[in-house]
């Protein structure tokens, strides 16, 4: 590719005696440079030109890199294009979306990344600009936010005042979509780097499940304050499935409870992928909530397509509750609707998962056990087939998790029973001496009564008595060498 620089100032164009173009010889006006670009589809010439240098050293040298780039194939050419814009054409072409997925970017698209972004050029997008949108993002629902004027963008893009702050992981997703659009955008040549992956978020962990022992249902009646995720211990799983046999989905909790199956799944069952006789479940389909709205879609991910192998009081269940709907099937006769759900609306028609999580809490006040989510009933399945001894890869699977580390990270829990046995293995694999193991510890800072030798005399019968005060930092051993430790007397 070949380029040239030349300079362009008010003076218009000079010439010389033999009618020649030169450049003006006054210090005023800017250096520019021009080149060639790529032919584009149809095998045309195209050509770009930027200016606004003040040297002719610094135009040369920025016609230099342009040319570099093109002959490694990095170029990008300005265009203007916003940031909006594009967005709106990445998630249009995103054709393998969920629903729900969709649903999400579109809603961070509108409530966060175009009224932050979207007026700027999107090959402008520099990461300062990012950054301030996040730091807007922390300050909405705050009740004395630091002025700003993405903030003031992001506050006209609702229609209502956000009544809370936004949570640490609901701030995460908004950046990994922006990160996901600006990647496309690289791979399309629309930009020469990401500029979202380098800047620094809060790193947010996921909240880790834990168990309702006696302490923290203290703590929850006394402050009102209920852990983020929570899981019940066998004796509370318990006491719910027992409340709940007078309900009259009763049977769903079994699958959910002991298997560990998404709200969305359990709604979507259906009678075509249930093997009582070899009880087997068929997980193929759930249904998902959008707004209020629902859509019947493929499960999750693709390990979520599984076989859940049920237990002989589940089977039972179900088997009970088929003859159950057939009972109503031919109650309502004609009026009934063949959906081939396995848990539906006394009519047959699909149950709404909303509703399936309110029966979920009433049965719990019904009981005055701790509130847990219905997705924590899950988290308990998980928790308890772990205290049951059942292996991670199993429970993994089990639960249609794409690799371990989920299963690990986020639902599980330790049960205190199998914390407890597992801290007295540790402790019985060191071998202790009888006489070791019983001797009372005694702290470093206690003072201590040791005999002193001294002569006896007519007048002093009986040995002096001093005390002697260890007051160094602990493992300090700093003692009269001519006196015995009471740990070595004891071993001696």
């Amino acid at each position: 590719m070949k380029g040239h620089v030349y300079k362009r100032c008010p003076c218009g164009v000079l010439k010389d005696s033999n009618d020649r173009r030169v450049n003006c010889s006054r210090r005023h006006g800017s250096w520019y440079f021009v080149h060639e670009l790529p032919l584009d589809g149809v095998g045309r010439r195209r050509q770009t030109t930027k200016g606004g240098f003040a040297t002719e050293r610094e135009a040369r040298g920025a016609l230099n890199d342009a040319l570099a780039k093109i002959d490694q194939g990095s170029y990008v050419r300005p265009t203007r294009q916003t940031v909006g814009d594009y967005l709106e054409q990445w998630l249009a072409g995103k054709g393998r979306l969920r629903s729900s997925t969709r649903r999400s970017y579109q809603e961070h698209i509108d409530l966060y990344l175009r009224p932050g972004l979207g007026h700027l050029r999107l090959t402008d997008l520099r990461e300062v600009q990012i950054e301030r949108l996040y730091a807007a993002m922390k300050q909405l629902g705050r009740p004395s936010p630091e002025p700003s004027y993405e903030l003031d963008r992001l506050a006209a893009a609702r229609k209502a005042p956000l009544p809370q702050p936004l949570t640490a992981a609901r701030i995460r997703r908004v950046p990994a979509t922006l990160m996901s659009a600006l990647n496309g955008a690289v791979r399309r040549r629309l930009i020469g780097h990401n500029p979202a992956a380098h800047v620094e978020l809060a790193s947010g962990r996921r909240p880790r499940a834990v168990v309702w022992t006696d302490d923290r249902i203290l703590e929850w009646q006394r402050t009102g304050v209920r852990p983020a995720v929570a899981v019940w211990t066998p004796q509370q799983a318990g006491a719910f499935l027992d409340r709940a046999t007078s309900h009259r989905l009763y049977p769903m909790s079994h699958p959910i409870a002991y298997r560990g199956l998404r709200r969305g799944e359990a709604v979507g069952l259906r009678w075509q992928d249930a093997d009582l006789n070899a009880g087997l479940l068929r997980i193929t389909q759930q249904v998902v909530q959008l707004g209020w709205a629902t859509e019947v879609g493929e499960p999750k991910t693709d390990s979520g397509e599984r076989a859940v192998t049920l237990d002989g009081g589940t089977s039972f269940a179900l088997q009970a509750w088929r003859s159950t709907q057939a009972a109503e099937r031919e109650a309502w006769g004609a009026a009934w609707q063949h959906t081939g759900l396995i848990f539906a609306r006394e009519d047959g028609t699909q149950l709404h998962p909303d509703t399936v999580s309110s029966a979920f809490e009433r049965i719990i006040r019904e009981a005055e056990l701790p509130p847990i989510r219905l997705h924590d009933l899950r988290h308990t399945a998980a928790s308890l087939a772990l205290a049951a001894g059942v292996p991670l890869k199993v429970v993994s699977e089990q639960l249609g998790h794409s690799s371990l580390a989920i299963t690990a990270d986020t639902y599980t829990s330790v049960l205190p029973a199998v914390a407890a046995a597992a801290a007295e293995a540790v402790a019985n694999v060191i071998p202790r001496s009888r006489d070791a193991a019983a001797f009372p510890f005694r702290s470093h800072l206690e003072p201590q009564e040791t005999p002193v030798k001294t002569r006896t005399t007519a007048r002093q019968a009986k040995p002096q008595v001093r005390k002697v005060s260890r007051s160094g930092p602990p493992g300090d051993r700093t003692l009269n060498p001519r006196i015995k430790s009471p740990l070595l007397c004891q071993l001696s």
